[in-house]
């Protein structure tokens, strides 16, 4: 007989924020938010649980922040450390598990599929498995077990921070009726404000719908998407494999996204990551994909291969957003964005010879390698941050 599908999905509690508490013990048990320069438009990144408690949360403005959370910690980021915890965490994951798919910095999937004879059953596991990443890294992580990768997502966030909530086979139907129309994830607040307005509030009133009423008030695929997880079906939105190697990163955030400034930061933030990770690891790649997901649950992507390898941040991020202006549809809400690098080496592509190399390609790769040997000390976002501000002042000008 196969085995029945277990899937955990485990998120690091405020990562940015719990490094640094862990760092700074002065920290513990006060706001702390981590973002961009508020006199350079930055955004929040991530902030404590503290800082939650003012209403502050991830893609805010840093100047709404402080405004919400006077008192709060403010700083710029290390993202060379939080990588660092990262990449402990994973390493501990890989024991748990022979199948872990990390989508971002702070949380990933793993398939525990068989599993239980080795291990015992997923509860105990999923226990074994949080006492382990606090025990060797100091931070705690929210776990959610079940038979789906996305009811695992929902369940890791229901209980944060510290969580865990384990959904049982046969019990995914159960298990979304009795969620608040918030907690469902993919369900952005316009379509909250949307369903509201209807008269559909709470997920016993959506489970009387049928699914063609839902396509007529939200849209064809967000009506579809709605009516598939109400029921507890896999809608396979955490299922896309790539056929060759890849390494990706996302980020979703809080409320549906319209300022071109906030998505393009997030662009920027996801390639700053992406690259550092390539030139860590010794990486490179030619081909770029970019991934853009409506506040509907529309989700479009596109990629492209260059015949030049992937240099530096600078160049990431300007490819990426080239992706992202070609494929994004103006005014439509933005719920979650992604960056990638597919066909992915180790070493260096063979790229095309350019008939006139000035060296520069080489002389912008070195100060971006020192850039990050600097960001051990100090921080990258302090750098990074200054492209998309000297960016933006350009644009500025010219409108």
């Amino acid at each position: 007989m196969a085995a029945v599908p277990v899937f955990f999905h485990v998120d690091l509690d405020a990562f940015f924020a719990s490094v640094e508490q862990l760092d700074n013990p002065e920290y513990h048990g006060k706001p702390v938010i981590v973002g961009g320069d508020p006199e350079k438009r930055g955004v929040v990144s991530t902030c404590s649980y503290e800082a939650r408690k003012f209403g502050v949360h991830s893609a805010m403005p840093m100047k709404r922040a402080i405004a919400l959370c006077p008192h709060g910690i403010f700083l710029p980021g290390r993202m060379h450390r939080y990588h660092e915890k990262s990449r402990e965490v994973m390493q501990i994951f890989e024991t748990f598990s022979p199948s872990v798919r990390q989508v971002s910095v702070d949380e990933a999937f793993l398939d525990m599929t068989g599993t239980e004879r080795l291990f015992g059953k997923p509860e105990t596991v999923a226990k074994k498995l949080k006492a382990t990443v606090f025990e060797h890294t100091g931070l705690t992580v929210s776990v959610g077990v079940a038979p789906t990768r996305y009811i695992a997502k929902i369940a890791s966030g229901l209980s944060k921070p510290d969580g865990l909530v384990v959904v049982e086979p046969g019990d995914e139907a159960a298990f979304m009726a009795e969620l608040r129309l918030k907690d469902v994830w993919g369900i952005g607040e316009k379509t909250r404000t949307r369903l509201e307005e209807a008269g559909l509030s709470t997920i016993p009133a959506l489970l009387g719908c049928s699914e063609t009423m839902l396509r007529g008030l939200i849209g064809e695929s967000g009506g579809s998407f709605l009516y598939t997880i109400l029921r507890g079906n896999d809608p396979g939105v955490f299922t896309g494999e790539s056929t060759s190697r890849s390494i990706s990163n996302e980020t979703t955030f809080a409320c549906d996204i319209l300022d071109m400034d906030v998505l393009e930061t997030a662009i920027l933030d996801l390639c700053s990551d992406l690259m550092y990770r390539m030139l860590d690891e010794g990486l490179s790649s030619q081909t770029v994909h970019v991934k853009i997901r409506y506040g509907d649950f529309r989700t479009v992507s596109i990629q492209e291969t260059s015949d030049r390898s992937i240099n530096d941040t600078d160049d990431l991020f300007a490819r990426a957003v080239r992706l992202f202006r070609k494929k994004y549809e103006k005014n439509e809400p933005i719920r979650l964005l992604g960056v990638g690098i597919f066909n992915v080496v180790s070493g260096s592509c063979r790229d095309q010879m350019e008939l006139f190399d000035t060296g520069e390609a080489e002389r912008k790769r070195k100060v971006e390698e020192a850039v990050l040997n600097l960001a051990r000390k100090r921080g990258k976002r302090l750098v990074t941050k200054a492209r998309l501000l000297e960016r933006n002042e350009k644009r500025e000008k010219h409108e």
